[in-house]
């Protein structure tokens, strides 16, 4: 018998004979395809071993929910959301053009497929296409109904149609954010007294009005003020303290440069030096992120010290805690920026071009500072010369990356590690890209949208180790592992109604209970302002919040909407979502954490309790049959294939409705079908 771990993760080598099949890419290759069938049935003999919850109960009955007896959906995900956050729609008088870029792209990628002995692979289904592209837009599977629509439709444009409506929805926004949180490392609390909420609000914010990529870029290089005044001040407090790491952060993030190591030495592996790592840093030396005894908050000496001072006349063993010392620590957190203020070279620099102590001029890594900046302080040049459409790199980073995001794989990899040496997969291709980003004015929207409707997109999808010492030709999508936010909002899809029931506070409301003017407050003021806090945001305010949406001390809610980083136990944390220290730290290995989750978390429950949306389609139809569409359409968003009928129809009809049914649904919820984007 074979091992748990092989219910998700086998798969075989066939001939190439299925146009929906995972291809190699390799001339006369194999086609690589699910081990469909012999999956969900070396699940079922595991799931007799352990105990599901579908084997709870022995009464014999025809529908799950008159056997399964479970905890209970909260009432508020069992409903559909009457209204979402409008979201900025794709520019419908662009799509002819957008055709034609595309069209313009495809031939670039087939260009190159035929230099290199590599056919195209063949266009995928119905049901693959929609699957993916649910994926890649919204970062959900789609439901039943809409996998049916779609495979029902004659529209000879409904890939485009389908595109355009996904990329306006509000579930895109909840998908990009998740995707700019792992790049800039987004935490609700980079340090204990950060309070950063708002930061993220703000980049949601973004997205939604679908502002240039360039812009917000620009502005989380330049805010000032407290996080909750102004959240794109969150850029800069997420590295407090450590001027240098930031500005290392920056440029990797930004340009797809790689400078880090010049800021002990001469890089071993590139041509920066350490003189040209800090006068690249030169430019933002003067940013402060915490108030000090020269700003407007110390007017009246420290206050902390001060506040401290005035409760101890009252107690002489009082002290600032809790709440209080909270809101005092927090407002202390303000980005300003001082002009005026020199970085020196190390105390120990060792290279002829320079002295230790050395005052530094600011000069940029590249190029000429933009002409229009020439009168502004160091820090807006450094933002204006960064996100200049003329910086060769950052352009083509962005590019680089949002390829990399729809299609599995960069043109350029690392994506973070561009060099003047660098070898690219397509240079002609992703020049193409870098220019195309830089007419469209930056709107990744736009941008996502043309890749979207190449025909390379919507092509099968190959198989291919990104590990490999080679290139990946782009014959098809590359197969790869949903994330792990992925799997938990398409988890949610299947089983609730209203993933949007639980959301953090915004940065207004967050504001309006947590700004104190420490110049002036009162040991009562800020008593009485800690009380505030405590019944808006407090652990009992948060709670209830929770409540609305809490199933077995999991929240129901989408990921994006959850604290970040969660808890190392959470199944988001479990399936490779990092702890937002590093840039870009998530993984998709598998662990044997996944396959016990997957196997017996509550998730397994969860699908089976009434009200889950599965459950209700469920209760719609006769027969098993019926049924068992139901059930692949809305977990592999397939029709079943006439061998999964046999397999799975056999197994409905041994015992109750509830073991049958049960048992089908926790065994295609562990294939590797399911946790793949194809």
């Amino acid at each position: 018998m074979t091992t748990p771990c092989h219910c998700i993760a086998p798969r075989v080598k066939i001939r190439r004979r299925n146009a929906g099949g995972i291809h190699s890419q390799q001339p006369g290759g194999f086609v690589f395809r699910f081990r469909r069938l012999n999956v969900y049935w070396l699940c079922f003999y595991w799931l007799l071993l352990l105990a599901t919850p579908a084997l709870a109960q022995k009464k014999k009955s025809k529908l799950p929910s008159q056997q399964f007896k479970g905890y209970g959906l909260p009432e508020a995900v069992k409903k559909a959301p009457q209204s979402l956050p409008e979201v900025a729609p794709v520019d419908e008088q662009r799509r002819s053009e957008c055709r034609s870029v595309a069209a313009r792209i495809d031939a670039l990628v087939e260009a190159k497929l035929k230099q290199v002995g590599i056919a195209p692979n063949p266009m995928a289904d119905d049901y693959t296409f929609v699957r993916r592209v649910f994926l890649d837009t919204v970062g959900a599977i789609p439901g039943l109904q809409e996998t049916v629509n779609y495979a029902r439709s004659s529209e000879p444009d409904k890939a485009e149609l389908v595109v355009d409506s996904l990329l306006g929805s509000y579930p895109s926004v909840s998908h990009m954010y998740n995707y700019w949180a792992a790049i800039l490392r987004v935490k609700d609390r980079p340090e204990n007294n950060i309070l950063a909420f708002a930061y993220r609000d703000w980049i949601k914010e973004q997205l939604r009005k679908n502002r240039p990529y360039d812009e917000w870029v620009y502005e989380m290089l330049t805010a000032e003020g407290k996080v909750w005044d102004q959240p794109a001040a969150g850029y800069a407090l997420r590295d407090n303290g450590m001027h240098l790491v930031h500005v290392d952060n920056t440029i990797r993030v930004f340009l797809g440069t790689q400078i880090g190591c010049a800021q002990c030495h001469d890089h071993p592996f590139d041509h920066w030096t350490q003189k040209e790592f800090y006068q690249m840093a030169a430019f933002t030396s003067g940013v402060k992120t915490r108030d000090d005894r020269h700003t407007p908050a110390f007017v009246n000496g420290n206050p902390v010290q001060r506040i401290t001072d005035e409760m101890k006349k009252a107690d002489p063993t009082a002290r600032l805690q809790g709440t209080s010392n909270l809101l005092a620590q927090a407002n202390l957190f303000r980005v300003s920026f001082n002009p005026k203020a020199k970085l020196k070279l190390p105390q120990d620099y060792q290279y002829d071009d320079g002295k230790p102590n050395q005052t530094v001029d600011p000069v940029v890594l590249w190029g000429k500072l933009p002409l229009a900046c020439k009168d502004q302080s160091p820090r807006e040049q450094y933002a204006a010369w960064l996100t200049d459409a003329e910086n060769p790199r950052f352009a083509k980073t962005i590019a680089n990356r949002l390829w990399k995001k729809v299609m599995g794989v960069g043109l350029i990899e690392p994506v973070d590690d561009l060099r003047d040496d660098s070898p690219c997969q397509n240079e002609e291709l992703l020049q193409f890209l870098t220019d195309e980003m830089v007419r469209l004015k930056f709107n990744q929207k736009e941008f996502i949208r043309t890749i979207l409707y190449t025909k390379t997109y919507q092509r099968s999808s190959s198989a291919f180790d990104p590990s490999a010492a080679e290139f990946y030709h782009f014959n098809g999508p590359s197969l790869r592992r949903m994330t792990a936010e992925q799997v938990w909002d398409s988890i949610l899809t299947i089983a609730v109604y209203n993933p949007y029931t639980f959301q953090l506070p915004d940065a207004k409301s967050f504001a309006s209970v947590a700004e104190v003017d420490l110049s002036t407050v009162s040991a009562k003021q800020i008593e009485q302002s800690a009380k505030k806090f405590e019944d808006s945001l407090g652990p009992k305010a948060q709670a209830k919040l929770l409540g609305v949406a809490a199933y077995r001390r999991q929240v129901l809610a989408r990921s994006s909407e959850l604290p970040s980083p969660l808890p190392a136990e959470h199944f988001i944390r479990q399936f490779g979502q990092c702890d937002r220290e590093t840039i870009e730290g998530d993984s998709t290995d598998p662990t044997v954490p996944q396959i016990l989750t997957m196997f017996n978390g509550p998730f397994t429950h969860m699908m089976l309790e009434e009200g889950s949306v599965i459950h209700d389609n469920l209760q719609r139809v006769h027969g098993r049959r019926d049924a068992l569409r139901v059930m692949f359409l809305s977990i592999l968003n397939r029709e079943p294939t006439k061998r999964d009928q046999d397999y799975a129809l056999r197994e409905m009809a041994r015992g109750d409705a509830a073991m049958g049914y049960g048992n089908v649904v926790w065994a295609l919820i562990n294939t590797r079908e399911f946790l793949f984007v194809q």
